[in-house]
């Protein structure tokens, strides 16, 4: 037997330092798995199989809760709990999310689809510190930004001279040529035309028609945002003063003046 024991004694070694790893390992397993995000929506809900279509108007509460209410909802129940009304709203992919120029102020959304049956949260919400409260969920595969009809600028109306940049990168392009010697006081527009008749500013450049110096009359309709329109490249970094015009003049495309 004596001849035995140091096989013995190797095989015990070998099974503890093997238990060992397998406890590491498992601890590491729960780490991860602890810091990994809680879903709490239920994916067993299911849709309620009616198709509507809704207008919805976003409110900015001071609290994790559901954000968007229907016009006539707002105007019954406001200062009488209205968040009892609100609804959260889930597209149905990724190219159907809110697109990065809506604002609330000015905005509102048209959507179809459908809602869930019980209360829930928008598919993949996950847990925060917060407590974040049950509602309906509208499960949408069409929407559509608009602006809200009662609108108003706070801004006055005014004409400006603007040029256009040719800046590499996606952020806004219009500024005002008498600061062009003094870029530390530069002011970069987005420009948003009021109506589709209007000729659309951003469109003017082809890669090669420069300078471009258009004049154009309107407001600011937001001091760090976006204009209504494709910018799926673009960040909110990139935000910035928003000019929404009713007239434009192009002064010069390219060695072209007076737009000729």
């Amino acid at each position: 037997m004596k001849k035995f024991l140091p096989i013995l004694l190797l095989f015990s070694s070998c099974s503890t330092q093997s238990d060992k790893t397998k406890s590491i390992q498992s601890d590491t397993t729960k780490v991860i798995e602890s810091l990994k995000p809680k879903i709490i929506s239920d994916s067993t809900n299911t849709l309620i199989g009616k198709t509507e279509n809704l207008e919805l108007d976003y409110i900015v509460w001071g609290c994790a809760c559901a954000n968007w209410v229907t016009p006539t909802d707002f105007d019954k129940y406001q200062g009488n709990k209205l968040a009892e009304h609100c609804i959260f709203i889930e597209p149905v992919s990724d190219s159907l999310e809110l697109p990065i120029y809506f604002d609330a102020s000015r905005h509102r959304v048209k959507v179809k689809g459908e809602f869930y049956t019980r209360p829930d949260y928008p598919k993949g919400t996950v847990q925060t510190e917060e407590e974040l409260e049950k509602a309906k969920v509208f499960r949408y595969t069409e929407i559509e930004v608009f602006d809200k009809p009662n609108f108003k600028p706070d801004s006055k109306i005014q004409t400006l001279t603007l040029n256009y940049n040719a800046i590499s990168c996606t952020c806004a392009q219009w500024s005002d040529p008498k600061f062009d010697n003094n870029p530390d006081k530069r002011i970069r527009y987005w420009l948003e035309p009021s109506n589709e008749n209007l000729i659309k500013a951003d469109t003017l450049f082809n890669g090669e028609n420069l300078p471009i110096q258009i004049k154009v009359t309107g407001q600011i309709i937001s001091e760090n945002g976006f204009p209504k329109r494709n910018l799926s490249k673009v960040g909110q970094d990139e935000a910035g003063k928003v000019f929404r015009y009713t007239k434009i003049e192009v002064l010069k495309n390219g060695q072209k003046k007076n737009g000729y």
